[in-house]
């Protein structure tokens, strides 16, 4: 079975030079860095595949900085979502729409404001392993 995952934007994040890390199981990706912006928009596609319905689909957001990348390391976490597999399956078609998710923060991380961010996502899970 594989999970098709577009990720579509950050919008009002803390930080503005960013990038997100994805993990199903053990399978990790991540998308590119944006800079200068509090709202990302990244419009990037990735396929995992999953072996048991209790995975979660992790996204972490992560401030980039130059000495993060000089050392190959991720930077600052942000915030992050987790999403079960098995709310995606249970979905009608297995499928969710473009939806906003709010990113559980790090404490140590205080936003002066309470407006809440987060980062918008469309998800497909292919039972049948036929999409492609």
């Amino acid at each position: 079975m594989r999970l098709f995952v577009c990720l579509l934007e950050g919008r009002d994040l803390v930080v503005k030079d960013s990038h997100v890390k994805l993990k199903v199981g053990k399978s990790k990706s991540k998308t590119r860095v944006l800079k200068n912006t509090r709202n990302p928009v990244w419009n990037e596609e990735f396929v995992f595949r999953v072996h048991d319905l209790e995975d979660e689909l992790v996204l972490s957001v992560y401030q980039f900085n130059e000495d993060s990348a000089f050392f190959n390391v991720a930077g600052d976490l942000v915030g992050r979502v987790k999403i079960p597999v098995w709310s995606i399956v249970a979905e009608k078609n297995h499928y969710l729409p473009p939806t906003g998710f709010s990113l559980q923060k790090r404490k140590s991380l205080k936003s002066t404001t309470n407006k809440d961010y987060g980062i918008a996502l469309y998800v497909l899970l292919d039972l049948f392993d036929n999409l492609c």
